[in-house]
C-alpha cells in the first residue's frame, strides 16, 4: 500500500502545473455607443470566419431605431425617422432607403437572434465604428453632421484680383523612403501606417486619406510617421509637402499585411 501511495505522489509531483490549470477563457467582445456599454441579454457578439457579428436588435434600439421582423420572409426592418433599412437573413445585401448595400458576410440566426457584421452598423445605419484591441470593444459613435453653408445672395462680378500663380514643383519627398502598410482588425476596421522622409527645407506635410486631410508632425531630420484607423477597404493615399511656396506630391497604395 505504501509503495502504491509513494508512486502516486511522485507521479503527481512530476506532472506539469499546466495540466491542472483551468482552460483559458476567450475575452468577451463588448460593444459601446458613445462610450456607454450596450447590454446583450442572451446572444453575445461573436467572431466567425474573422468577422465580428453582433445581435442587431439591442444595438439598433440603443441607437434609437425601431426593429421589425417578418417570420415568413425572414426579413429584418430597421426604421428611424425617414431612414429605412431592411435585410434578409442569409443574404449578403441590404436596402437603405432603396439603395443596395453589400455585406461582407450575410445576416445569420444564432440562438433565435439575428446577428449582422458590425460593419453593417457603419454602412447601413451611418455611424462611425472603431475597434479597441486592448479591451476587445467595438466602439460606435455618431458621425459628425456636415455643416450646411449659409445661402449667399448672388453678387455682381467685381473680382479684379489677378489669377493665382501656378504652384512651383520641387523635389521635397524622398519617394524611396515612403512605406505604407495596412491590416484588417477582425473585419471591423482597418489600421493604416505611413512613414517616410522629406527634405529638411519642408515647412509642412499633409496626408490625404479616405477623403480627409491630416497634418503630419515632422522630426528635425525630416522623418515622419502617421497611424490612422478607417474602413478596411481603403487602398490609396496622397502625401503633399510644401516649402516656401513650392510643393511636392506623392500618391501611393497601401501594402496589405496579415
Amino acid at each position: 500500500m505504501w509503495k502504491k501511495m509513494t508512486a502516486l505522489v511522485l507521479t503527481l509531483a512530476l506532472m506539469p502545473a499546466a495540466a491542472f490549470a483551468a482552460p483559458a477563457q476567450k475575452a468577451e467582445i463588448k460593444v459601446a455607443y458613445n462610450q456607454k456599454a450596450i447590454q446583450f441579454p442572451d446572444q453575445k457578439p461573436v467572431i466567425l470566419n474573422s468577422r465580428t457579428l453582433v445581435p442587431i436588435r439591442p444595438i439598433a434600439e440603443s441607437l434609437g431605431f425601431t426593429v421589425g421582423w417578418n417570420e415568413k420572409t425572414r426579413t429584418v426592418t430597421i426604421n428611424k425617422g425617414t431612414s429605412n433599412v431592411s435585410l434578409v437573413v442569409s443574404q449578403k445585401i441590404a436596402k437603405r432607403n432603396g439603395e443596395t448595400i453589400t455585406l461582407d458576410v450575410p445576416a445569420q440566426i444564432l440562438n433565435q437572434r439575428t446577428v449582422v457584421p458590425v460593419r453593417f452598423i457603419a454602412e447601413a445605419l451611418n455611424y462611425k465604428v472603431d475597434w479597441e484591441q486592448a479591451s476587445q470593444t467595438v466602439k460606435i459613435s455618431d458621425n459628425p453632421v456636415a455643416q450646411t453653408p449659409a445661402t449667399q445672395q448672388p453678387q455682381e462680378q467685381t473680382n479684379t484680383q489677378p489669377a493665382a500663380e501656378p504652384v512651383n514643383k520641387a523635389a521635397l519627398i524622398d519617394e524611396d523612403s515612403i512605406m505604407a502598410t495596412s491590416f484588417n482588425i477582425v473585419g471591423v476596421v482597418g489600421a493604416y501606417h505611413i512613414e517616410g522622409t522629406v527634405s529638411d527645407e519642408t515647412d509642412k506635410v499633409t496626408v490625404e486619406f479616405d477623403g480627409k486631410t491630416y497634418e503630419v508632425n515632422l522630426n528635425d531630420d525630416g522623418e515622419f510617421e502617421l497611424d490612422l484607423n478607417g474602413d478596411p477597404d481603403i487602398e490609396d493615399f496622397t502625401i503633399k509637402a510644401v516649402a516656401d511656396g513650392a510643393e511636392d506630391v506623392f500618391s501611393g497604395t497601401f501594402e496589405v499585411r496579415d
